[in-house]
């Protein structure tokens, strides 16, 4: 629900004051909040965010924000929200191949603003952005045959995988150049010794500097969905 209220000043006073006229006061908005909190939580993670940290960047006094926002569970729920933003289940031939298009927009988006793949991981997934998505693709999945009860099982599957993959590949492939991490393998496996780590060292070496990339999370969401 965005509610729309004008700032109210923090000193006492808000009309005339010694003859002088105070300006009106800037109006904020709730995706203005969550648009800032989100800024916060890239900025310095999760732990950085906080009513009083989120009110200093707005400007504005820490009582403001609760006229926005119920609570600061609230404002975490309308932060993960936004990471959905856009998803959708869009129609294809098979809800298969619908699912793959969902979870793959949805790894993108996560890995706009990772901090908030690690929100998703602590709980707020069950939140009104995600029931929408849910229906869609249950009715997709059903017109196609899937039982209800492996739908439910095959989303959740799809969604924990995905934030598990971006908890993953963020800090080897995105914090860093993806090509550190491959370099980062070389240097380990070429201090082990072949023949102890035949294959190691031999056939899976090249594969293995792969496992935080497209390709390693497209292979896992085929094999994911091959029922």
């Amino acid at each position: 629900m965005s509610r729309e209220m004008p700032v109210s000043q923090e000193n006492p006073g808000n009309g005339a004051t010694g003859g002088q006229q105070v300006g009106r006061p800037r109006r904020l908005s709730t995706r203005e909040i969550v648009t800032a909190a989100v800024e916060i939580a890239d900025e310095h993670g999760l732990d950085g965010l906080s009513m009083p940290s989120l009110a200093k960047h707005l400007g504005v006094g820490t009582m403001t924000l609760y006229g926005y926002v119920d609570s600061k569970e609230d404002l975490l729920d309308k932060v993960a929200a936004r990471l959905f933003e856009g998803l959708e289940i869009r129609a294809h031939d098979h809800w298969r191949d619908g699912l793959i298009a969902f979870f793959t927009d949805f790894r993108e988006a996560a890995l706009a603003h990772p901090t908030l793949a690690r929100l998703l991981a602590t709980g707020r997934v069950t939140i009104p952005a995600v029931f929408d998505i849910l229906e869609s693709f249950f009715k997709e999945a059903t017109d196609d045959g899937l039982p209800v009860e492996e739908g439910v099982r095959v989303f959740y599957a799809g969604l924990t995988y995905t934030i598990g993959f971006v908890l993953w590949e963020t800090p080897r492939a995105h914090l860093q150049h993806e090509a550190a991490y491959g370099d980062q393998w070389d240097k380990l496996i070429s201090e082990l010794d072949p023949a102890e780590y035949p294959i190691l060292t031999g056939p899976a070496r090249a594969v293995a500097k792969t496992t935080a990339s497209n390709t390693q999370f497209n292979w896992g969401l085929a094999q994911l969905f091959s029922i």
